[in-house]
């Protein structure tokens, strides 16, 4: 059964108050009291819904009762009807200013009185109907808050693997500890928020290094130092956790100053030295991706040895207290309080979601060109070799250099070189997919890979395309000096493991071809003879006396000289001049690899192939014999002071050893020899 509203009846006469009850009590529950004393005694058990009391009421009147119901929180809300004359001006007035809220006039008329009665109680009832909903509104918004906050939290702290949940405990020891020193309620309840957000400027420094195993670089601490200053700049608009600012930025400070910043001893703010004590000691007690977790008593020293130095001692010494008496703490309870009600839940869901999105937003800005908007060189490498992580993964690296930009940026001014760079990025964005990785590695250079992409035909055409397209661009922009050469290097499904700087450097080599034969092109390395290019690079670096000195060191060693094809028409000079000369013997051989249809993985099984037919031609070979590439399936074999039934017996001998070092391989090898003409005298 529903209960009533309660009604005190404060009235001098008995029968006065027999009277009131016998017109209120069917609707309401009635205490009665002769007396002021005895209203205020009434008050101290119980407080009811409304008070109806004679202003001349014996011993304490009326207005000295109201008086001392103002003084207290629980009373003065208690609506008031006084009871007096019609004619007491004068009373009426000091009563509203003592807190009445309404008069009934003596005598009065019961309908009258009840309906006075009822017309507040209802309105006081609805006002603490309102008051509760609002309490509920406002804790709810409190819980969400705190969801809010965890929330962030358990963002950061996941992109560190070993430090999940660290910001709650550390918030849970950080209010133990001001529990300790006397805080009061808001004041803990503010700290403890400051210390879920303490290291919210971890959310800008990248998950590799958080994870590192290993030593930091100068350059990769100074990324982790900055978090505190980033966390204060992120929340430097939070109004409500006073001091937050403060705590998050200097919580990494030392007591002597030899800190981030420098401030030391009390000009660090309090809650930022709780929070250097409670991370401190839950970084020790916790496995990080560096250590294991210290024993017990090695942390006790270490906050000993930590005290006056690195921590204020006065916080230290509350904290060894409470970790001697056997402090303990529980996170998991820190979620179930907040998720007692479903849309509490699924807010912080949603919060979540919301947050990691921004977060992964903020991220993405931070590794993007300003220029292009494409990503920074470090991301893009981090990208790709994530991707190269997974099993069976494949795909293409495109290295590109615009040629001539040097030119453009001298001729036209860095306005134009700018405006040359972005023609050239909206080129690569019309010729890329959502998907694929696209860097501007720095000034003129770009590099783009292409997850998934390993079809020599579409691989080609991609290039094609960029470089007919960004010709037409910028001819049509006046910068017709300029071009693009693009170095290629594939990776293919099962070929092995292969990180990003491998791609990086074959792509290279790739277009460093390009450039020295004629640039405005694209080369895959896959075809081409890698010890050829750096053949090119050390011949050109080699000066004569080293070059004479290797000459004299060949006549040592076994095996035949690996060159070059671009300059092969040299040695084939040299050779028929000598043939005049000494009327020598000299065979050319050239060996084909024959290719069959269906080849899962052309590119690399060929070159593989060709890789096997040098190695088994320079193994057969004399000091002397010279041999080159000639093509992607072809090699060619000059064999110096030798017949054409010898020279046979040399392809014969290539043959075997070849098939001897590709057993499993698909692809045969076959031979055509010939012997060099003797040149005719002209007459």
């Amino acid at each position: 059964m529903e209960q009533k509203p309660l009604i005190l009846v404060v009235d001098s006469s008995k029968l006065a108050l027999r009277y009131m009850e016998s017109i209120l009590v069917d609707t309401y529950d009635v205490a009665l009291v002769e007396q002021g004393e005895d209203a205020l005694d009434f008050l101290k058990s119980k407080y009811p819904d409304l008070i109806l009391m004679n202003a001349n009421v014996s011993g304490m009147n009326g207005l000295e009762v109201l008086s001392h119901l103002q003084k207290e929180k629980g009373t003065k809300e208690i609506p008031v009807i006084l009871m007096m004359s019609e004619s007491d001006t004068d009373s009426k007035l000091k009563g509203l200013e003592a807190g009445a809220m309404d008069f009934v006039p003596l005598p009065f008329e019961p309908a009258t009185l009840l309906n006075r009665i009822n017309y507040i109680v209802e309105l006081t009832m609805l006002r603490r109907h309102q008051e509760i909903e609002i309490e509920k509104q406002r804790e709810q918004i409190n819980r969400l808050a705190l969801q809010s906050i965890l929330t962030i939290a358990h963002t950061v702290d996941t992109k560190d693997r070993y430090a999940d949940k660290h910001s709650v405990r550390v918030a849970l020891y950080c209010r133990e500890i001001a529990k300790r020193l006397g805080y009061e309620e808001k004041e803990i309840e503010d700290l403890y928020y400051m210390a879920l957000l303490h290291d919210i400027g971890k959310i800008a420094v990248e998950d590799s290094i958080l994870n590192k195993a290993s030593d930091l670089t100068d350059e990769e601490y100074e990324a982790v130092k900055k978090h505190a200053v980033i966390g204060a700049e992120i929340l430097q608009n939070t109004k409500f956790i006073p001091g937050v600012v403060d705590a998050v930025r200097y919580h990494h400070e030392w007591y002597d100053g030899s800190g981030y910043s420098g401030i030391k001893g009390k000009e660090i703010p309090e809650a930022a030295r709780i929070i250097a004590v409670a991370g401190a000691y839950e970084a020790m007690t916790a496995d990080r991706a560096y250590r294991t977790r210290l024993p017990k008593d090695r942390v006790m020293e270490e906050l000993i040895l930590g005290r006056g130095t690195q921590f204020d001692p006065d916080i230290v010494d509350v904290f060894l207290e409470l970790l001697e008496e056997g402090l303990s703490i529980d996170e998991s309870s820190v979620y179930n309080e907040i998720s007692e009600e479903g849309e509490i839940t699924e807010a912080g869901v949603l919060l979540r979601q919301v947050f990691t999105e921004s977060a992964q937003e903020a991220q993405n800005e931070l590794e993007k060109d300003s220029l292009t908007g494409f990503l920074n060189r470090k991301y893009f490498e981090e990208k790709i070799d994530n991707y190269l992580l997974q099993p069976k993964s494949r795909g293409t690296f495109f290295m590109m250099d615009l040629d001539n930009f040097k030119m453009v940026n001298d001729t036209y001014g860095h306005v134009a070189g700018d405006e040359l760079i972005q023609i050239f990025a909206g080129v690569v964005r019309a010729n890329t997919r959502e998907n694929d990785f696209v860097c501007r590695i720095g000034g003129d250079e770009f590099a783009v890979f292409f997850p998934e992409l390993d079809k020599d035909h579409v691989i080609s055409q991609r290039a094609e395309n960029i470089i007919k397209m960004f010709s037409e661009r910028k001819e049509a922009a006046g910068y017709g000096i300029c071009s693009v050469s693009i170095g290629i290097m594939t990776k293919y499904s099962g070929s092995g493991e292969m990180n990003c700087a491998l791609l990086y450097e074959n792509a290279d080599k790739a277009m460093y071809y390009v450039k020295n034969n004629g640039k405005d092109d694209y080369h895959a390395y896959a075809y081409m003879a890698e010890g050829a290019l750096e053949a090119e690079k050390s011949i050109k670096q080699m000066d004569l006396k080293s070059l004479m000195r290797q000459i004299a060191e060949r006549k040592y060693r076994q095996g035949a000289y690996a060159v070059e094809y671009d300059r092969f028409s040299h040695i084939y000079q040299f050779i028929t001049r000598y043939i005049e000369r000494n009327k020598q013997h000299v065979q050319i051989i050239l060996i084909t690899l024959n290719i069959p249809d269906g080849l899962v993985q052309p590119l690399v099984q060929v070159e593989d192939a060709l890789m096997l037919l040098e190695t088994a031609i320079i193994r057969s070979l004399r000091r002397g014999d010279v041999t080159t590439r000639f093509s992607p399936t072809q090699q060619i074999v000059i064999l110096m002071d030798t017949n054409k039934e010898n020279g046979t017996m040399v392809a014969d001998r290539i043959l075997d050893k070849y098939r001897s070092l590709s057993r499993n391989s698909s692809i045969l090898a076959e031979y055509d020899i010939m012997e060099v003409p003797v040149k005719s005298k002209e007459k």
